[in-house]
């Protein structure tokens, strides 16, 4: 039986097992839940983001991040059909794929969707879109030293490796100190500031451990991925793999994972 903190179910199936990895901040866009509704008989499992934080992944590395996950599919005892992962997951979809070959748990096939390059850019506007739904609970006071905390890390906004941990460190501080602000303004209780300061540091995590893994020297045990582009997605070689198929859907990335011609296509793809 696995271990299901570490995995949620998704799809029920008998057939071929399907892992996903992506962190749905829930503004509503379509996601895995959608596309596996139409992937017939599969069992599709998404990887539960770590509740951890940026200090850990300096401790464990990429490889710490993702064991877990490969854990849980260990004890499953299931071949791993493919592994498909979506906008920043793309980089640690290929480490679990990669990891999942080297612990002998099948031969997956990688799939990607609008992959995005995760740098210290990203982390820092997501960062400002965290503390932009805390606005209405702090005062001006709170509400400067917060976005100081972003503006002062633009210029390092493509920082990778240790740097990168370090403005992630510097966003998770920041972002506590300004949740525990909004959170007191209004009386809300500790445990509420605690979910939302966990949430937004496993996130922010699970954005750096994106950067390293994309930064790291390119695996030979990788496989080849195919990539699902939205209309308007990125496709240069930063992203798509240029050894890879490339198809392009003329469907806004918010659609792409809930669009019936992509799941069509995913599902040619996965009986191959």
């Amino acid at each position: 039986m696995m271990h299901l903190p570490q995995w949620r179910v998704l799809r029920d199936g008998d057939a071929d097992l399907v892992l996903t990895v992506a962190f749905d901040p829930g503004r509503g866009n379509a996601n895995f839940s959608d596309l596996a509704r139409c992937l017939g008989g599969r069992r599709v499992l998404e990887a539960v983001p770590r509740r951890t934080t940026v200090a850990a992944l300096r401790d464990e590395g990429v490889d710490g991040y993702v064991a877990p996950w490969l854990e849980a599919v260990k004890e499953h005892g299931k071949p791993v059909k493919a592994v498909l992962g979506h906008c920043g997951g793309d980089s640690l979809a290929r480490e679990l794929a990669i990891g999942v070959r080297a612990w002998g748990l099948g031969e997956p096939s990688l799939m990607t969707f609008d992959p995005l390059v995760v740098d210290g850019s990203v982390l820092v506007e997501e960062y400002r879109v965290a503390v932009g739904a805390l606005v209405a609970q702090l005062t001006p006071r709170d509400l400067e030293p917060a976005l100081a905390a972003a503006e002062s890390h633009d210029a390092a906004s493509a920082a990778g490796g240790s740097d990168l941990l370090s403005l992630a460190e510097t966003l998770e501080r920041a972002y506590r100190t300004a949740a525990a602000a909004a959170c007191r303004n209004v009386s809300v209780a500790p445990a509420v500031q605690q979910q939302l300061c966990d949430r937004f540091s496993a996130y922010l995590t699970y954005l750096a451990a994106a950067a390293r893994a994309r930064s790291a020297h390119p695996s030979a045990h990788a496989p080849i991925a195919t990539t699902v582009l939205s209309a308007t997605a990125d496709a240069g070689p930063r992203t798509a793999d240029p050894c890879g198929t490339i198809t392009r859907f003329a469907v806004g990335p918010d659609r792409l994972l809930g669009d019936p011609e992509v799941a069509a296509h995913v599902s040619r793809a996965l009986s191959g």
